[in-house]
């Protein structure tokens, strides 16, 4: 998305800005809540909770999404009952980054087009580092559209700048979703679930679906799985809270194999049945967390929420498809203990009942390090970014230019011509494969290395060769990581910018 492309909504002096969350997945809702409940009491927003009940074709996570919002009190309009050309939102804020999650009507570029600003908080934590994982975090059309993206740490940024287009957008703020455990103001384990508890310890087991990447299993191997629900009602002196991803609660779903759905479903079927199990199907997670004693999970955003609580954690992985992890979080995971099957799980829970976590202190300063912002502020802090960047941009009048190639033709537009001189661009950055030219400049315009792009935040990037335009494409698309729609020809920045 080229910024100025579309006419943003403007604030106007003593205007309130107008924000549609766009609800539709309930246990997306802790990336959101501390966020909305700033919005909400902040005299500078008119805050309005819009339910996405028109589905795409990907809908197991929407399953109840209208009996949480009553169920929490909180006021909302129907999608196909709202006018958002009426209302002129200044923000949308998505809950997810899948396009397949939201019906045409619904898609940030939809957004983007009407003047609205998208903002997105990662509903979860970018984990995986593989090349397929990296598509799904910088690469879907919300993050390459979003105005604002708000991360939880430093960390979390540079990898951003490495590999998203749309870096740009990046804020740190740390993740709403860790506010509720600073404020200690979530709901407690209902009256039930603690009477089937008793006096025992409680031991979180929180599972993905089965989840492959190049038709390889990249979680635990099922059988293995399996193998330890038998053997759980063998430990009564202890209570498990089972979490099964919503995907496997789904059965015969989309994104697993018949196998691997038979083996989930033959799990779960086996832990309904024993006395000392609750199968956990609500969709506000954080109260199993702060109820557990212990947990055992697999490849999750909750392993990054997990540590809040200081407990032990067992972290389970396939030894055959060894899962790369983000520099952002992989001294974390390094601090849990590690499983791969049956038997590590059993080793912990001998650990655990006979009170030995030799880890702690690891744990605990990894935590700090990969989740620095823990002061319950992270909903505030996003709140105010989102006034400030509205205010500042009123401010930021002219169109921030960089070139490629610096050659004949830029040179005989800049000398020959004015039209590189116009009051409606700056030109704020020169770049060319030509590395004797790198740290100089031209007309005190700097000149840098094609990579060195990437610290500067310009809305086109011309390229201003015709000869090799193909090939100087795919380099900034593919190896420099620039937005594709950012980028341009020559002629075409004449004739639209220009009137050359």
């Amino acid at each position: 998305m080229i910024e100025g492309e579309f006419n943003n909504t403007s604030l106007t002096e003593g205007e309130k800005i107008r924000i549609v969350f766009l609800f539709q997945i309930p246990s997306f809702w802790p990336s959101w809540e501390s966020v909305y409940r700033a919005c909400v009491e902040d005299e500078r927003y008119d805050v309005r909770l819009v339910l996405l009940d028109e589905l795409a074709f990907s809908k197991v996570q929407m399953a109840g999404a209208e009996e949480f919002l009553i169920e929490n009190a909180l006021r909302y309009t129907r999608f196909g009952e709202f006018d958002f050309s009426g209302y002129k939102p200044h923000i949308v804020m998505l809950q997810s980054p899948y396009t397949s999650h939201r019906v045409a009507e619904a898609l940030s570029y939809r957004f983007v087009s009407m003047g609205t600003r998208v903002v997105y908080i990662p509903y979860g934590i970018e984990i995986s580092d593989t090349p397929l994982s990296r598509v799904s975090h910088f690469y879907t059309f919300a993050v390459l559209n979003a105005w604002r993206i708000y991360v939880i740490s430093e960390k979390m940024a540079e990898i951003y700048k490495e590999y998203c287009p749309n870096r740009f957008a990046i804020r740190v703020t740390g993740l709403p979703r860790f506010d509720a455990y600073s404020r200690q103001n979530m709901k407690p384990f209902s009256k039930e679930i603690e009477r089937l508890i008793g006096n025992r310890k409680v031991i979180l087991w929180k599972m993905h679906f089965p989840k492959t990447e190049d038709n390889t299993l990249v979680t635990p191997n099922l059988d293995e799985y399996l193998k330890f629900a038998r053997t759980i009602e063998q430990i009564q002196e202890l209570f498990f809270v089972f979490m099964p991803h919503p995907i496997m609660l789904a059965r015969q779903s989309e994104f697993v194999d018949q196998i691997s759905q038979e083996k989930s479903d033959s799990i779960i079927d086996l832990l309904r049945e024993a006395e000392n199990v609750y199968v956990y199907e609500i969709s506000d997670y954080r109260p199993a967390i702060l109820r557990a004693d212990a947990v055992i999970i697999d490849r999750s955003a909750l392993m990054i929420e997990a540590p809040v609580t200081g407990v032990p954690i067992l972290y389970m992985y396939n030894p055959d498809n060894v899962e790369e992890m983000t520099e952002a979080i992989r001294p974390l995971v390094e601090s849990f203990y590690q499983g791969t099957g049956a038997d590590d799980m059993c080793r912990f829970i001998e650990m655990f009942q006979n009170g030995d976590d030799p880890k702690k202190e690891e744990r605990a300063k990894a935590f700090r390090k990969c989740v620095p912002y823990t002061d319950g502020k992270c909903g505030e802090r996003v709140a105010n970014d989102m006034v400030g960047s509205l205010i500042s941009e009123k401010t930021a009048v002219k169109q921030r230019i960089a070139i490629f190639a610096v050659g004949k033709v830029l040179k005989y537009y800049w000398n020959e011509t004015a039209v590189l001189r116009s009051e409606s661009f700056e030109i704020i950055a020169l770049s060319d494969n030509n590395a004797s030219v790198w740290d100089t400049d031209f007309n005190g315009i700097p000149i840098v290395s094609p990579e060195g792009l990437r610290d500067y935040d310009f809305d086109l990037l011309v390229i201003f060769s015709e000869q090799y335009f193909k090939d100087i494409y795919k380099q900034l698309v593919h190896e420099v990581i620039i937005d594709i729609d950012k980028i341009m020809r020559f002629d075409k920045f004449l004739i639209q910018f220009c009137g050359g």
